[in-house]
C-alpha cells in the first residue's frame, strides 16, 4: 500500500546509488556486536517479516540487486513501530542497522564518496567537519533543499533521513536542545541508543515530536507558561525537523501511518514530495470518510505551517520570484517573529497581488503611470492558485494563525467546544466570527482574540474568492449554484448577489449567518471588498487618508491603519455632488452602502455608536434586519438626542443618505417592488434617485399594487422626513435657500418650516410683500405640504409628528369635536368644518393653513381629491392657483356638482367669506381700489398684527357698500370680482356674513320649510327671505335692513339677481341686447319696456320684474338707499333708478310749476316795483 515518491523513485532508478549505499555499509569496518548488518535480507531472524511485508520489492527487483536500505524502508513502512510489527530478532537488526547508518565514521564515508562535489562548492562544506554524534546528520539535513536534485548526493541524503526520522534519538542536535523539555512537557523520554542495544525498542520514537507538535499548536490548559519557557533552540529543532518532513509525506512517520488509507482514497494519483500530498489531504480534511486520527494530525501540522511558512513548500515553491520581487522572502525566526508566520507570507504575498490589480486597473482605465513607478510584475497562475489555497486553509483551520490560537484560546474553549472538544468540520472561525457581533459582554470576545481574528480575516481575504470560505460555501451552494450563477460574473460578483438576497425567501438561516459573519468583518475593512478597493483606491488615499498600500507589511513610521474611517469617508463623498467621486467609485461605494444597509452591525459608525440603544429599545423581539427601522423610530425624541447624541448623529447621517438613495432602504424596495415596478421603474434605475421613489411611493399609496407590508415602510419614513426636513431630500435642496433666509428660526421643526414657507408664498403672492420662493421649492413645498396630510396613522400618538404646533394646540378642540380619524387630513379637515368652535391659538395654525390652500388649491388635497371627477370635466387641466376653486365656484357648475364635491367647495366658499384674505383674486384685482376707497380696511388685511387672526369680510363689505352707492367709482375688474361675491351669497346666504349673522334666527322661522324642502341646502334661502321682505313678514329691524342691503347691490347688475336673470334671459336678449351692463342699465331697460303696453314681455319676466319693483320700494321704504352727496351723485343715482321715467316726470312737473307760480309772482313784484318806480 506504499506509494514510493518522486525523489525516492529517482534515487531507486539509479542501481549504482543503492549499490553504493550497500557497498558503504559493507566497507567500513566490522558489524556492530551480535549482528551482520551487511546484508540484512540475508539476516535470518528477519527472512520471515521480508517475505511478509517485502513482497513487491522483491517481485520488482533481483535479489542479488535488493539493497539493504530498500529492505530497511520496507520495515519501517510496515508499522508505526516494530514492536507492533515486526519480530523481536528482527526489530533488534532494524535498529542495528539504523544505528550504524549513522555512525559517524560510516557517515562521514558515504559523504565522501557521495558528496564530494558539493562539499566543495556549497554550505555544506562545514557538515563534514563536525566529530559531535549525530551532528553531521543534522547538518547535512538542514542544507538538503541547497543541493541539486538530480545529483547522488542529494539522494543519497534523502534516503538516510528517511532512516533519522523514525528515531529522533539518532538526530544528536534534537536530543541536546530538546531532551529535558520532552521530560518537562510528559512527551516521554528520548534514551540514548547506548541503553538499547541488544533491546527490543521502538524503531519509532515519532511520537516524542508528536507530543511537542501537539503542545506547541493546542496549549494545554495549566502548561502555558511551560510551554511558552520552550527554549528557541528547541522550538528550532522541532520546526526544522517539520519542515524536512512536509517536503515529503513519507518522512513524516505519524502522519504516514495515520493517514495510509486516506492518502490510498483521496491523493492516489498525487505524488510525494513538495508537500503535495498534504495539501491534498487538507482539503479532504472534512470529508467524512477521511480517518480521525488523520484528521487530528493533520490539524496539527497545519498549525506548524502557521507557525512556519518554510513548511508549506507547493506555496514558496509555486511564489518563489513573486516572493522575491514583492519582497516576501522568510527571514530565520522562531514562533513570536512574525515574519516567520504563513500569516505573514500570506499578506505579504496578497498586498503584492493586490497593488498588480490596481496597477492593471488603472492602466485598463487609461490612466498613466506615476512619475517614477515601475510596472508591477505579474503573478503567476499557479502563485495564485496556491495563494487561495493556503488562504482557505487559514479559514478551516484555525490552528495555522498562531496569534489566534494564543489570543483566543479561552474563547474557543468557552464558545466553541460545547462537548469539551474543538468545533468540527471548520466552523470554530465562524464561531469566533459569530461572538464578534455579540452585543452582550458576557459572550463577546477579548480584544485580543477580536484582534488575532480581524487579522485572519485579512489574510484570508474572503471577499476577494469566497471559496476560500468552505463553511460559507457549503452553507450558500443552493443560492450560488442556483439565483446567483448567473447573476455574478466574479466570485466577488456573487458574494453581492448573496448579499441582495439577504431577507429573501430563497435565502436559507445557515447561509444568512454565514454571510453576515463574514460581512462584519468586511465592513470593517474597506481593503477587503476587491471591487471596491480597485475602483477607489486612487480616491481614498487622496480623500479619505488610506493607506497606499493593500496591507502595511512593514510600519517603521508606526502610522495607524484608519480602518472603518475610510469607508465612513467613502460614504459620505459617495453622495457628494458638489464634490462627486468618479463615476467608477461611486458607484461601488453605492453598491456597498445599499448591501450592508440591511443590517445595523455592517454599518460599523451606527453599531458601535449605538450599542447602548439598541440594547435598550430593540434588544426584546425584534430581528436584525428591523434595527434600523427601531432605532429611526426612536432617534428624533428629544430624550434620544440628550442620552445617545453620538448614535443620534450618526443616525443623522445615515437617513440623510437614505432620503438621497431609496435604495438604502432594502426593506422597503423589496415590500414595495411590485408598486415600484409598476409605477415607479423609471426613477428606481437611476444611480440616486435622490428621493424620487419615496415621493413616488407616497403618492401611489391607494394602488392595488400597495401591500400592507410596503405602506407600512413608506409610512415609516414618511413619519421619519415629517420630523425633520432634512430627510426629505428633494425638499431640503430645493428649500434650503429659503429656509436660511426666511425659517431659520424653526430648527429642523418640518410642520413649522411648512408653515413658514407657505406664510412667504401667501403674503408674496396676496399682499404682495416679502421677496417669493423659488420655483422648485415652491413645487417641493406643495409635495411636503401634501405628504404631511396623506399620512395615515395607525398609532395616534404618531399624528403629533405631522405637526407638532398644530397637533399641540389644538388637542383640546380635537378631543371635544371628538375628530375621530386615520390622517392629519381628516384631523385638519374635522377642524376647519367646527372653526367657529375653536380657541384662537388654535384658529390661528388652522387659518394658516387655509391661506395657503386658498392661494395655491393644489395644496388643498381634500378638495382635489373629492372633486377630482368634477375638475376634469368642467375645468380641464388647469389647477394653478386659485382657478380650481373659482372654476369649481362659477353659478353654473356649483349647483351641478357631485355631492362630496360640492360639499368640500361650499366649505371652502363659508372659509372665504369669514376672512378676505381667502380671496386671493379679490385682494389682487381691487388693491387699488381697496387702499383708496376701503384704506382701514387695506391696512388691516396687510398688517402682521392680524396675520393669524381672523378679520371677517372687511375689504369686500366696504366695497360692496361702496359698489351700491352708485357715485364711488369702483374699477371695472373690481365690481366684477364683487359681482361673483354677490352671487355667491345668491347660492348660500351663509356666504354674506352680515345678513347671516343679521337673519340667523329669522332664517329658521321663515325658511325652515324651504330649507328641509330642498334636502337642507340654503341655496334658496335668500328668495325665501326677499319674498317674506316684500310682504313686509320680516319684523326683525336688522335682518331687514341686510335684506333691503342686498337687494340694493342686486340692482347695479341683473346678472347679481340670479332669479330675475333666469326669469327674463330670453327677454333680455330680445329688447335689451345692445345694452351695456352695468350700473343697472339692463334692469331699467326691462322696466321701461314693461311700462310701454305694445312691448311683449314674457309672464315670467313680467311677473318677476312687478314683485322686484315692489321689492325695491319696500327696499327703498327701509331706508337702505342713501341719498346722494353731490349734484352728479343725484344724477348718477337717477339715471341708474328703475323708476327714472317717473322720477324725471316728477322732478319736470315741480320744475314747471315752479317756473309758473315764478311767472306769477314775478308779474306782482314787478308790478309793486313799477309802482314804487313811479312814486
Amino acid at each position: 500500500m506504499t506509494t514510493t515518491s518522486s525523489t525516492r523513485m529517482a534515487g531507486f532508478a539509479v542501481l549504482v546509488v543503492l549499490g553504493l549505499v550497500g557497498t558503504v555499509f559493507g566497507q567500513n569496518g566490522a558489524a556492530q556486536p551480535g549482528a551482520n548488518i551487511n546484508h540484512l535480507i540475508d539476516r535470518p531472524e528477519c527472512m520471515p517479516d521480508i517475505q511478509k511485508y517485502c513482497k513487491k520489492q522483491i517481485e520488482l527487483t533481483p535479489k542479488d540487486q535488493l539493497s539493504d536500505m530498500t529492505v530497511l524502508e520496507c520495515l519501517q513502512d510496515a508499522g508505526a513501530s516494530d514492536t507492533e510489527t515486526l519480530s523481536e530478532g528482527c526489530s533488534q537488526a532494524v535498529w542495528e542497522v539504523k544505528v550504524a547508518l549513522t555512525q559517524d565514521d560510516r557517515f562521514h564515508a558515504a559523504l565522501g564518496q557521495f558528496c564530494t562535489e558539493e562539499i566543495k562548492f556549497t554550505q555544506i562544506a562545514p557538515c563534514a567537519a563536525e566529530t559531535k554524534k549525530g551532528h553531521a546528520l543534522s547538518c547535512m539535513m538542514d542544507h538538503l533543499t541547497q543541493l541539486p536534485k538530480d545529483g547522488k548526493c542529494f539522494q543519497f541524503l534523502s534516503r538516510v533521513q528517511a532512516i533519522a526520522f523514525t528515531d529522533f534519538r539518532l538526530v544528536g542536535t534534537f536530543i541536546e536542545k530538546c531532551g529535558d523539555y520532552v521530560t518537562k512537557l510528559n512527551c516521554g523520554a528520548v534514551t540514548r541508543d547506548s541503553l538499547h542495544k541488544n533491546a527490543r525498542v521502538a524503531h519509532s520514537q515519532g511520537a516524542t515530536l508528536e507530543c511537542l507538535i501537539d503542545k506547541f499548536v493546542n496549549v494545554p490548559k495549566g502548561q502555558e507558561e511551560l510551554v511558552k519557557s520552550v527554549s528557541n533552540d528547541c522550538r528550532h529543532e522541532v520546526m526544522r525537523i517539520a519542515e524536512l518532513q512536509s517536503e515529503d509525506f513519507h518522512l513524516d512517520r505519524p502522519l504516514y501511518f495515520a493517514c495510509r488509507e486516506d492518502r490510498e482514497r483521496f491523493c492516489q494519483e498525487v505524488q510525494a514530495g513538495e508537500g503535495k500530498v498534504f495539501q491534498c489531504l487538507m482539503e479532504h480534511r472534512e470529508d467524512k470518510l477521511m480517518n480521525p486520527e488523520c484528521g487530528k494530525i493533520l490539524s496539527e501540522r497545519a498549525g506548524l505551517i502557521g507557525q512556519d511558512a518554510h513548511l508549506a513548500h507547493p506555496l514558496t515553491k509555486a511564489c518563489v520570484s513573486e516572493m522575491k520581487y514583492y519582497k516576501c522572502q522568510l527571514q530565520p525566526g522562531f514562533q513570536s517573529s512574525m515574519n516567520f508566520h504563513l500569516s505573514w507570507l500570506l499578506l505579504c504575498l496578497e498586498n503584492g497581488l493586490h497593488n498588480f490589480k490596481s496597477q492593471e486597473h488603472d492602466l485598463a482605465a487609461g490612466k498613466p503611470l506615476p512619475v517614477n513607478t515601475e510596472k508591477f510584475q505579474p503573478f503567476t497562475a499557479e502563485c495564485q492558485h496556491e495563494l487561495i489555497v493556503h488562504r482557505g486553509f487559514m479559514v478551516q483551520e484555525f490552528r495555522m494563525s498562531p496569534e489566534l490560537v494564543m489570543g483566543c484560546a479561552q474563547e474557543i474553549d468557552k464558545f466553541c467546544s460545547p462537548n469539551g472538544d474543538i468545533e468540527k468540520e471548520g466552523k470554530t472561525i465562524h464561531c469566533l466570527m459569530q461572538h464578534a457581533q455579540a452585543r452582550d459582554e458576557k459572550y463577546a470576545l477579548g480584544p485580543q482574540c477580536y484582534t488575532a481574528l480581524q487579522s485572519l480575516m485579512k489574510v484570508a481575504d474572503i471577499g476577494n474568492n469566497y471559496r476560500v470560505d468552505k463553511v460559507l460555501y457549503a452553507s450558500c451552494r443552493t443560492l450560488i449554484d442556483g439565483k446567483c450563477k448567473m447573476d455574478a460574473v466574479s466570485e466577488a460578483g456573487t458574494l453581492t448577489c448573496l448579499m441582495r438576497n439577504v431577507d429573501t425567501d430563497d435565502m436559507t438561516d445557515e447561509c444568512e449567518q454565514r454571510l453576515v459573519e463574514v460581512q462584519y468583518f468586511m465592513a470593517r475593512d474597506w481593503t477587503l471588498d476587491p471591487q471596491l478597493y480597485e475602483a477607489c483606491h486612487v480616491e481614498a488615499v487622496s480623500r479619505c487618508s488610506a493607506l497606499e498600500n493593500w496591507h502595511l507589511q512593514n510600519n517603521p513610521a508606526n502610522k495607524v491603519d484608519p480602518g472603518p474611517q475610510v469607508l465612513a469617508c467613502l460614504y459620505r463623498a459617495g453622495y457628494d455632488e458638489e464634490k462627486p467621486l468618479s463615476p467608477e467609485c461611486g458607484k461601488q461605494v453605492h453598491r456597498v452602502l445599499r448591501t450592508r444597509a440591511v443590517r445595523v452591525n455592517l454599518i460599523p459608525d451606527i453599531e458601535e455608536s449605538c450599542r447602548e440603544a439598541l440594547s435598550e429599545f430593540c434588544s426584546a423581539n425584534v430581528a436584525p434586519q428591523e434595527e434600523m427601522n427601531c432605532l429611526q423610530e426612536q432617534f428624533e425624541k428629544k430624550d434620544f438626542k440628550e442620552r445617545y447624541g453620538k448614535c443620534y448623529g450618526e443616525l443623522y447621517k445615515f437617513t440623510q443618505l437614505e432620503s438621497k438613495d431609496t435604495k438604502l432602504n432594502r426593506l422597503l424596495t423589496r415590500a414595495c417592488r411590485p408598486v415600484i415596478d409598476t409605477y415607479c421603474s423609471n426613477l428606481i434605475n437611476e444611480e440616486i434617485d435622490h428621493g424620487d421613489v419615496m415621493q413616488c411611493l407616497a403618492s401611489n399609496k391607494d394602488k392595488t399594487e400597495m401591500t400592507p407590508k410596503c405602506r407600512s415602510y413608506v409610512h415609516h419614513f414618511e413619519l421619519i422626513s415629517m420630523r425633520d426636513y432634512h430627510f426629505n431630500y428633494r425638499f431640503t435642496q430645493a428649500c434650503e435657500n429659503d429656509i436660511k433666509s426666511h425659517c431659520s428660526a424653526y430648527g429642523q421643526d418640518k410642520g413649522a418650516v411648512i408653515r413658514c414657507l407657505s406664510n412667504i408664498m401667501f403674503t408674496h403672492r396676496v399682499l404682495g410683500e416679502n421677496p417669493d420662493l423659488s420655483k422648485d421649492c415652491k413645487k417641493q413645498l406643495r409635495v411636503a405640504y401634501l405628504q404631511q396630510e396623506q399620512v395615515d396613522f395607525d398609532d395616534k400618538e404618531h399624528m403629533n409628528d405631522a405637526d407638532p404646533t398644530l397637533m399641540a394646540k389644538c388637542l383640546p378642540d380635537i378631543k371635544r369635536l371628538q375628530c375621530k380619524t386615520d390622517t392629519f387630513e381628516g384631523v385638519v379637515e374635522c377642524l376647519r368644518e367646527g372653526f367657529d368652535q375653536l380657541n384662537p391659538e388654535c384658529k390661528a395654525v388652522i387659518f394658516d393653513r387655509q391661506k395657503i390652500e386658498a392661494v395655491e388649491n393644489a395644496f388643498d388635497d381634500e378638495l382635489m381629491r373629492q372633486c377630482k371627477f368634477d375638475l376634469k370635466k368642467f375645468c380641464g387641466a388647469t389647477t394653478e392657483g386659485d382657478t380650481a376653486l373659482r372654476c369649481l365656484t362659477n353659478t353654473k357648475i356649483i349647483r351641478v356638482l357631485q355631492p362630496g364635491c360640492q360639499k368640500i367647495v361650499r366649505e371652502r366658499l363659508r372659509e372665504q367669506s369669514r376672512d378676505d384674505r381667502l380671496r386671493p383674486g379679490l385682494l389682487q384685482v381691487c388693491d387699488a381700489d381697496a387702499r383708496t376707497h376701503c384704506s382701514e380696511a387695506y391696512n388691516k388685511v396687510h398688517s402682521q398684527t392680524y396675520s393669524e387672526q381672523q378679520l371677517g369680510a372687511i375689504v369686500s363689505a366696504c366695497l360692496r357698500e361702496k359698489l351700491a352707492r352708485y357715485n364711488v367709482p369702483i374699477s371695472p375688474p373690481c365690481k366684477s370680482e364683487l359681482s361673483i361675491i354677490i352671487l355667491e351669497a345668491e347660492f348660500d346666504v351663509q356666504l354674506d356674513p352680515m345678513l347671516y349673522k343679521a337673519c340667523k334666527n329669522v332664517i329658521p322661522i321663515h325658511c325652515s320649510n324651504k330649507i328641509m324642502k330642498e334636502g337642507a341646502r340654503f341655496d334658496t334661502v335668500l328668495e325665501c327671505l326677499k319674498a317674506d321682505f316684500y310682504t313686509s313678514q320680516i319684523q326683525d329691524q336688522e335682518c331687514a335692513k341686510q335684506i333691503a342691503r342686498v337687494t340694493q347691490e342686486a340692482l347695479v347688475d341683473i346678472h347679481l339677481d340670479p332669479s330675475l336673470h333666469e326669469a327674463c334671459s330670453v327677454d333680455m336678449n330680445r329688447l335689451c341686447r345692445d345694452v351695456p351692463p352695468g350700473q343697472s342699465r339692463i334692469i331699467t331697460c326691462l322696466m321701461d319696456a314693461l311700462d310701454v303696453p305694445r312691448v311683449t314681455i314674457s309672464d315670467v319676466c313680467r311677473t318677476k320684474l312687478v314683485e322686484r319693483k315692489k321689492l325695491w320700494n319696500v327696499a327703498a321704504q327701509t331706508g337702505s338707499f342713501v341719498l346722494p352727496a353731490s349734484l352728479s351723485g343725484i344724477y348718477n343715482a337717477i339715471a341708474a333708478h328703475p323708476e327714472r321715467d317717473s322720477i324725471l316726470a316728477w322732478f319736470g312737473g315741480a320744475i314747471l310749476f315752479v317756473l309758473l307760480v315764478g311767472c306769477c309772482c314775478g308779474r306782482c313784484s314787478k308790478r309793486t316795483s313799477s309802482e314804487l318806480k313811479n312814486r
